[in-house]
């Protein structure tokens, strides 16, 4: 099997909280930018992680 393409990012809600999300449909609520952030990156990173475990 290929390895997972996820391509995650953030948006600004009304409230000024922040959503990570990506297009296969993992999302979170309620982050500030930098924790935003940091879960999206991981949430793109986490196929390779899994991919590179099953080698």
């Amino acid at each position: 099997m290929g390895p997972i393409m996820c391509y995650a990012d953030t948006t600004t809600e009304t409230d000024n909280t922040v959503t990570a999300f990506c297009y296969c449909g993992w999302v979170e609520y309620g982050h500030t930018q930098e924790s935003a952030d940091a879960a999206a990156e991981a949430h793109q990173n986490a196929p390779d992680a899994i991919d590179a475990a099953t080698v």
